[in-house]
């Protein structure tokens, strides 16, 4: 390709020569320039395209962002010397990674919130947020995130008696690790106006003691209680979280997300030209105004390479871990069996509609009672290639696991979550369910679509975490020695699929991106050590050491 282009070059100036003797040197050094700086040609240990298995080369050619050739070894030593811009990374270089399930301007926002995912007590989380509040000014609200009352000693959720003997300087809201379920004080309580006679909205619970008081829980659709006394964020303040958050991503290897940031695409726009990742964008089916008065036309797809329009995403329940996911048989510890977000009759409706307006869908189901609902609303609006996806789908049975496969539905998985849920799965719904219970190997085998996300900031979205856990089923400490359900142990190759192939392939860009090949943006990254090589153990340890957006370096550790 340059050879012809040097050609055209010379052949053109030759002309001009005769012409205009002072325009050659000008032109043909102009067209060379050019030339010589349109390509970039990288060499590294060993370049994955993710393609096929033991499918690797040793050097990449890259023409404005996009990929032109990829050489092997033999190759590379044959036309090595032609090349006087070779950039050599050492290192082993993979298609950059996508997370396909994150909340990224969340997780920016999230990183200014006090931090209770260590946290094992009520008494030590009570004494951290009472050290907040000594450095925040009187009503200003104070956020937390991340507790687990199955970690807490007490062995109960907190409450806002529990706030409450901080004071009532400030409104406080702490949100469980799954943000789920709220605690708030009783400034809150108040302000909201939530009291004994406030009812539990649809597809939500307000916690009440034995005289039917609100204890400051609130459940699912019931945290929407507060959202109108809730500061609303600048622009500028969504701005700079997101900011903060692509340089994170950047630095754990993502080039893509999937991101679920509600009312947020209008800051999206505002600062397209400074993203140094390519943004899926995917709305709530509620919350579609804004954007439609930004973009009468809003569908999935419209967009570019760098922000599109995703899929609008809706909840068929909550979660597991705070017993709202819905599920076809009670709790082992209750008779409770979840809470449905939605009636079957409405969930299919939203779904038909939003199918309708051409939007692809994204539903969240945790228990096999939600999925089985969904999967109903999916199959009436069956097409092939029309790629559903099924958020989490961590309780599942083997008729779901099928209809999921004939209905040709993508599950989004997040693999890092049995980092906490094996603690308490067992207990919750028992053995017999946990058969087809986070059953990745299951899906695969079926022919399911698979693709990889962090639901960050519910966990650290490093890819390495999930790609680890899918792999051993263990803890990051090492536990349990054979790991948790083995039988449903990933490859290391289709773990890193799910990050790479399964994500471009959940937007309809796998012909874009996810793989290295020629045509292919020329998304990647470097890594350390090369997780094929390696024992399984390490792959939680693999870092990052470059990270490529169309070509352009956009992330450098510095060792």
């Amino acid at each position: 390709m340059k050879m012809k282009v040097v050609l055209a070059a010379l052949h053109a100036t030759c002309i001009l020569k005769q012409k205009n003797k002072y325009r050659f040197s000008e032109i043909f050094l102009s067209l060379l320039v050019s030339t010589w700086f349109m390509s970039q040609v990288f060499s590294a240990d060993r370049i994955y395209s993710m393609d096929s298995p033991n499918e690797f080369y040793r050097a990449m050619i890259i023409e404005n962002g996009k990929i032109t050739r990829l050489l092997d070894m033999k190759t590379f030593e044959a036309e090595k010397t032609t090349y006087s811009n070779i950039i050599e990374l050492e290192g082993f270089i993979f298609p950059g990674f996508i997370d396909s399930h994150i909340h990224a301007i969340s997780y920016g926002r999230y990183m200014e919130y006090v931090d209770l995912r260590n946290v094992h007590s009520i008494k030590e989380m009570v004494e951290i947020i009472a050290e907040k509040v000594k450095t925040t000014s009187e009503g200003e609200w104070i956020y937390g995130i991340a507790w687990n009352q199955e970690k807490f000693s007490e062995n109960r959720y907190p409450t806002k008696d529990d706030l409450d003997t901080i004071g009532s300087k400030n409104p406080i809201v702490l949100k469980r690790v799954c943000t789920h379920v709220l605690v708030v004080n009783s400034v809150i309580l108040e302000q909201a106006n939530i009291t004994r006679d406030t009812p539990d909205p649809e597809g939500g619970i307000i916690d009440r003691d034995i005289a039917g008081y609100p204890t400051g829980i609130l459940r699912e659709n019931a945290t929407d209680l507060i959202a109108s006394i809730e500061p609303k964020p600048s622009r500028g303040d969504l701005i700079r979280w997101q900011k903060k958050s692509q340089k994170y991503l950047n630095a754990f290897g993502i080039t893509s997300v999937h991101t679920l940031d509600e009312e947020c695409y209008p800051a999206y726009r505002t600062i397209k030209d400074s993203l140094t990742l390519r943004v899926y964008f995917c709305p709530k089916h509620n919350k579609l105004d804004f954007l439609y008065n930004e973009e009468p036309n809003a569908k999935t797809g419209l967009g570019d390479d760098m922000l599109r329009l995703g899929r609008v995403k809706l909840f068929a329940d909550g979660s597991l871990g705070a017993k709202t996911a819905a599920m076809r048989d009670p709790y082992e510890t209750s008779e409770d069996k979840g809470v449905p977000i939605h009636t079957k009759e409405d969930l299919c409706n939203i779904i038909e509609a939003m199918n309708r307006k051409g939007w692809q869908l994204e539903t969240h189901v945790i228990g096999d009672k939600g999925a089985e609902m969904v999967l109903d609303c999916y199959e009436n609006i069956y097409k092939h290639d029309y790629r559903p996806i099924l958020t989490h789908c961590q309780i599942l049975a083997k008729d779901l696991v099928q209809r999921m496969a004939k209905s040709e539905v993508i599950a989004s998985i997040q693999p890092f979550f049995i980092e906490t849920d094996m603690d308490f799965v067992e207990k919750f719904i028992g053995v017999e369910r946990m058969k087809y219970s986070y059953a990745w190997k299951t899906l695969l085998e079926y022919g399911i679509k698979c693709c990889g996300g962090s639901d960050a900031p519910v966990d650290i979205p490093n890819p390495f975490n999930g790609i680890y856990a899918a792999v051993t089923r263990k803890k990051l400490d090492g536990s349990p020695a054979t790991g948790w359900l083995p039988e449903q142990k990933l490859t290391v190759w289709d773990a890193l699929r799910l990050y790479t192939y399964g994500g471009a392939y959940a937007e309809y860009q796998e012909h874009q991106k996810g793989l290295l090949k020629p045509g292919y943006l020329a998304d990647f990254i470097v890594l350390d050590k090369d997780p094929f090589d390696i024992p399984t153990h390490e792959l939680k340890d693999i870092q990052v050491k470059n990270t490529f957006l169309g070509g352009k370096e956009v992330f450098s550790r510095i060792s």
